[in-house]
C-alpha cells in the first residue's frame, strides 16, 4: 500500500469537514514521504502508523465539537443529495410511465386526415360485422380478441338491432405517449337508425387498431 492510498483510507473514517480531511491526508502523505527520505520504506512507516481505522479514531478523539458538527452537516448533505438524486430518478420514471396527451393536430407522428379515415373505415366494417375485411387493420393482439363472436357480443351489448348507419357526429383526436410509444386516440359518436354509439379507438403508428371500446 502506498502513501496516498493509506491516507485516503484514513480519511474515509474521519469525522470532520472535507477541508480538514484534505489537510490530514496531505499531512499523512507528507509524513510517510519524509520518513522514506530518511531511509525507511513506506510499508514500514505505514505499519508503524497502524490500521487506517485506528489512526482515524485517534484523530477523531481530538476534534473539537464544532468540527464534529461540521462533519455531521456534511454527512447530512450527502444523504440529502443521494435522496434527491433517487427522487429525481423516480420522478423521471413516473413521468415516463404516465400517459401524456396532446391534440393530434400538434403531432409529428400522425396525420389527422389519415387517422380519421382509418377510424371511420374500422367503424364501418365493425357495424357491418365484416370480420374478414377488418382483420388487416388490427394488431396481432387485437386480432385474437376481436373474433366474429366477440364482435357480435359487443354489438348485442348496445342493442339487438342497430339499423343502418346514418352519420358520424363529434370526433375528438388525440395523441397519447406512454412508455416511449405513441398512439392516436379517436373518440367519435355515430348515429344509427335505432341507437347512438360512442367509439373509442386507439391506433398504433402503423394505424392498426390497438384498442377498441364502444358504449
Amino acid at each position: 500500500m502506498n502513501a496516498e492510498k493509506y491516507a485516503r483510507q484514513v480519511a474515509k473514517y474521519l469525522k470532520c469537514s472535507g477541508g480538514r480531511k484534505r489537510e490530514i491526508r496531505k499531512q499523512i502523505t507528507s509524513d510517510i514521504q519524509a520518513a522514506a527520505e530518511e531511509g525507511k520504506s513506506p510499508e514500514q512507516v505505514i505499519q508503524g502508523m497502524g490500521e487506517p481505522r485506528v489512526l482515524a479514531g485517534e484523530f477523531n478523539e481530538n476534534f473539537s465539537d464544532a468540527e464534529k458538527r461540521a462533519a455531521g452537516r456534511a454527512r447530512l448533505w450527502k444523504i440529502l443529495a443521494v435522496v434527491f438524486a433517487v427522487l429525481m430518478v423516480l420522478i423521471s420514471l413516473v413521468w415516463w410511465a404516465l400517459p401524456k396527451t396532446r391534440y393530434l393536430s400538434d403531432s409529428k407522428t400522425f396525420s389527422e386526415e389519415q387517422v380519421r379515415e382509418r377510424a371511420e373505415l374500422v367503424v364501418s366494417l365493425f357495424g357491418q360485422e365484416d370480420y374478414a375485411a377488418l382483420q388487416p387493420y388490427l394488431t396481432s393482439e387485437m386480432a385474437e380478441i376481436m373474433s366474429e363472436e366477440t364482435i357480435s357480443q359487443i354489438k348485442l351489448y348496445i342493442g339487438d338491432d342497430w339499423g343502418e348507419m346514418l352519420n358520424v357526429g363529434n370526433v375528438y383526436l388525440l395523441e397519447i405517449s406512454q412508455f416511449g410509444q405513441k398512439m392516436a386516440m379517436v373518440q367519435m359518436t355515430v348515429s344509427y337508425e335505432k341507437v347512438g354509439v360512442t367509439y373509442t379507438i386507439n391506433l398504433d403508428e402503423d394505424l392498426k387498431v390497438a384498442g377498441f371500446y364502444v358504449k
